[in-house]
């Protein structure tokens, strides 16, 4: 594992945010806009936007803000739940790169003698999902036997595929591999899964040499993450297409 990979977190945090909204059952002939409170936070990896000071290495909470925003004002809503959840989904679906989100919503002057009511949704009380792609071509089943042991420490393994024998690519001469793909539910961020599919790796005993496309013990790839496809070199490998859709067929490749 090259430590210089290892990210380094910061929060993002909006708070506050007052926008109008019709909330609760609508009486078209007193219709009336409400006062909701919206505030959010998430964590990611801002190891390269501290170093190029570039917007294009940044998660952009100005655009998402704005995205709330039409999400919300002037929109109705029967409950402050529903829209708390369609404003995480949101953030959650703006960026794999996001962690930790926290969502609050407030509707101020709800109940009598209370001052507010107000919904409050961590990732941490949430299961993400994600799509771990396997190989090797050294002793393949045995591997595969002990990576999957190890992978239930990761989340619940809703679903595995078959396990498939490719002929390897861009570097030929090394034997076959064995290649398979599992679905789990997670309660890892993206970055703590890629942490803990390289020290699954190690444990396993893959060594890393100059030629990244050797024979190797295993290797675990996170290919999708929540609806998101991670795994750039999806289009070289048309077997890993076929996990993804007989995994996550809703999943447009």
């Amino acid at each position: 594992m090259n430590i210089n990979s290892i990210p380094k977190l910061s929060t993002i945090r909006v708070e506050n945010l007052r926008l109008r909204a019709y909330i609760g059952f609508i009486d078209w002939e007193k219709i009336k806009l409400q006062d909701v409170i919206i505030s959010y936070s998430f964590k990611y990896n801002t190891s390269n936007a501290a170093i190029s000071d570039n917007v294009e290495d940044a998660v952009n909470y100005k655009t998402l803000t704005k995205e709330i925003i039409q999400l919300v004002e002037n929109q109705s809503f029967q409950l402050i739940e529903f829209l708390a959840e369609k404003i995480y989904k949101h953030i959650q679906n703006f960026s794999p790169n996001v962690q930790d989100i926290e969502v609050q919503v407030e509707k101020p002057n709800a109940l009598r003698f209370s001052d507010n009511v107000l919904v409050h949704i961590s990732s941490k009380d949430r299961y993400s999902t994600a799509i771990i792609t396997l190989g090797s071509n050294i002793e393949p089943k045995e591997n595969f036997e002990k990576a999957l042991r190890l992978l239930q420490g990761l989340g619940i393994i809703v679903q595995r595929t078959e396990f498939v024998e490719t002929a390897p690519l861009k570097f030929e001469d090394q034997p076959n591999f064995l290649n398979g793909a599992v679905l789990i539910l997670t309660q890892k961020s993206l970055s703590e899964l890629k942490l803990e599919l390289k020290q699954i790796e190690a444990v396993i005993g893959r060594v890393r040499t100059e030629n990244k496309n050797a024979p190797r013990k295993i290797d675990l790839d996170v290919t999708t993450y929540n609806g998101f496809i991670i795994d750039k070199d999806i289009d070289e490998l048309p077997f890993i297409k076929d996990f993804v859709r007989f995994l996550r067929p809703d999943i447009k490749i």
